[in-house]
């Protein structure tokens, strides 16, 4: 309540007027993952990002995201440059993000992972969380972490705890671990994802693409690349591109790198996104610089709006708790 306060006393002697008019020329790219009104999903409510899009709408000059990575490119940024970006490619950016994009007529970029829209993999985050939320089981036991508790109160903190150690692990230990816990907890998810953790489909991408949505790369499997063989990290690239031209009729402009984080992505990472690519998105405000392509920098968008009208100030640039898997 007091930091709320706060910023409305700024706001009213115009101070973030002021801080955003001097950052005018620095851009600003917005990571979103899922717009649901599900209590135990992580995402951002519909009401709020409607809220959220008419701010953008009023006090900055949205453009599409391919555009943006041409202006940095060139060095031709515009004043107030922000581009509205999506990660994964879940159902809900259909149902419920995309039309308020299309009331407001703002442009945005999804970047889907082509084996979840294929409906051949679950995003691993999505599976941890769909067991945890479907046991009736009241603790998950790992030989790492030890007995965890699945009350209501503290299945976050567990699927938390368990997501971190899973971002410790090779691909295939992780999903070795996902299947262990699955006959554990007395669960069998299939292949395919469940709702609400289904994808969006080719032909709502095409619909969606005729309209306007720019359409990324999310790679073909979600892994983390920096852990990839340079065979494998070639596969995830370049098929997930040729898959996304397949289906929609032209290939995809940009990379989102599954995870995001600097450690997540090496130079090897880089230099082979720029063999398939012209820009690379990572999910952590790094600087944007035009020789720094394939490594643009990106704010999680938060869940208020008080908060937005701070980093989009420029006042707090130094703070991007996504406070999710990406």
């Amino acid at each position: 309540m007091a930091k709320r306060l706060v910023l409305k006393f700024a706001e009213a002697l115009g101070l973030l007027w002021l801080s955003r008019f001097r950052n005018r020329h620095q851009p600003i790219v917005l990571m979103y993952h899922r717009i649901v009104r599900e209590p135990l999903l992580p995402g951002i409510d519909p009401d709020l990002f409607e809220q959220q899009l008419a701010y953008l709408k009023a006090k900055f000059n949205v453009m599409p995201m391919a555009q943006l990575a041409e202006d940095i490119r060139n060095n031709q940024v515009k004043p107030y440059s922000i581009a509205i970006t999506f990660d994964d490619g879940h159902g809900d950016f259909y149902t419920h993000a995309w039309p308020l994009l299309r009331k407001y007529n703002l442009p945005a970029a999804l970047y889907v992972t082509t084996g979840f829209v294929d409906q051949k993999c679950w995003l691993w985050p999505d599976l941890l969380r769909y067991l945890l939320i479907k046991t009736q089981k009241t603790s998950v036991t790992t030989q790492a972490l030890g007995e965890l508790p699945l009350t209501q109160d503290t299945l976050l903190q567990t699927w938390n705890s368990l997501g971190d150690y899973c971002l410790t692990l090779t691909a295939e230990e992780r999903w070795q671990l996902l299947a262990q816990l699955a006959e554990q907890l007395g669960i069998a998810p299939g292949e395919n994802a469940k709702p609400p953790f289904h994808s969006v489909t080719w032909d709502q991408l095409r619909e969606m693409q005729s309209q306007g949505l720019e359409v990324g790369s999310h790679t073909l499997s979600h892994p983390i690349l920096s852990a990839l063989t340079p065979a494998q990290l070639e596969e995830e690239l370049r098929a997930s591109s040729a898959h996304i031209k397949s289906e929609l009729g032209k290939s995809p402009l940009g990379i989102c790198y599954p995870n995001g984080m600097a450690k997540d992505i090496s130079p090897l990472v880089e230099k082979v996104g720029a063999d398939f690519y012209r820009y690379g998105l990572v999910a952590y405000p790094a600087a944007i610089k035009a020789d720094r392509m394939f490594h643009i920098g990106r704010w999680a968008a938060p869940n208020s709006l008080e908060r937005l009208k701070v980093i989009l100030s420029g006042l707090s640039r130094n703070d991007n708790r996504a406070g999710e898997y990406k």
